[in-house]
């Protein structure tokens, strides 16, 4: 597996990154840490090749605690430098490195202020199409053994989409319990659309249930959430439950100190 890390090395990247060495921790992976950094037309060329240098000094450094923190020796480490665009620069490397992942930090109520990554969670979720696992800076790992899917009725959800949930090695031991959110009717008049996903994720325990919007996304749910279950599935075309819970300003996670993290499925 090829997986990109973005980072600018705030305390929220850092901690996506060691989330992930621990997430894919049976599994062979290549892991590319990509360093965003803003581009500073002005700054003089001394200078420009003086941060680099610094902050590829600083990269090498993170690979090697995360070489130390990986039990793997079939986890692999390599480091790319970019004053390109967050998102640009993303898409990129995705390409060029065939990556099957993308790891990054998500803003939270209390994190790290001075974070890129962090803030920019939503927009590469919306704008890159590739699977990602969106961190916060309060998450501690733990083995996944519960999983939550909410999917908005009517989303289509394709073999493709799924293709990650039913890989060897991805939280293998961890249950899944699809939420259909409805808006606007009856739940209990609103017959189960996701019935084919028991069939579809045949490699792992799943159970469908309903249950209205009003009720789906407040802070005291995502509490409950928090106790519960260990990561969230989301959809990535489901814009509108991204937006829910990873918008920069409106997302439930710009305002509650959350500690799940976020699979995002793109493919």
């Amino acid at each position: 597996m090829n997986v990109l890390v973005l980072t600018d090395l705030s305390e929220v990247a850092k901690n996506a990154g060691s989330y992930a060495v621990q997430f894919l921790s049976s599994i062979p992976v290549h892991f590319h840490l990509l360093n965003i950094r803003l581009f500073h037309p002005n700054e003089p060329e001394s200078a420009h090749q003086h941060t680099r240098q610094l902050a590829l000094g600083k990269l090498n450094a993170r690979v090697e605690e995360l070489k130390a923190l990986t039990k793997n020796p079939d986890h692999k480490f390599s480091v790319i430098y970019s004053e390109d665009n967050l998102v640009g620069a993303a898409r990129k490397f995705v390409e060029e490195k065939k990556i099957d992942l993308i790891v990054m930090g998500a803003a939270n109520k209390g994190h790290s202020p001075n974070t890129i990554i962090g803030n920019h969670t939503f927009e590469v979720i919306t704008k890159i199409r590739c699977n990602i696992l969106a961190v916060s800076e309060n998450t501690r790992y733990r083995e996944p053994h519960r999983m939550i899917f909410p999917i908005d009725s009517g989303i289509e959800v394709n073999k493709e989409n799924l293709s990650m949930l039913k890989q060897p090695g991805i939280a293998e031991n961890a249950s899944l319990t699809v939420v259909e959110v409805i808006n606007g009717q009856s739940v209990q008049l609103t017959p189960i659309l996701y019935d084919h996903l028991v069939e579809e994720i045949s490699n792992r325990r799943v159970n469908i249930t309903k249950l209205e919007k009003s009720r789906a996304f407040s802070r005291e749910k995502l509490e409950v959430l928090q106790k519960n279950f260990d990561l969230i599935i989301l959809l990535g075309r489901n814009i509108n439950i991204c937006g829910e819970l990873l918008h920069t300003k409106q997302g439930l996670y710009s305002q509650v100190a959350n500690q799940l993290p976020i699979l995002v499925l793109h493919k």
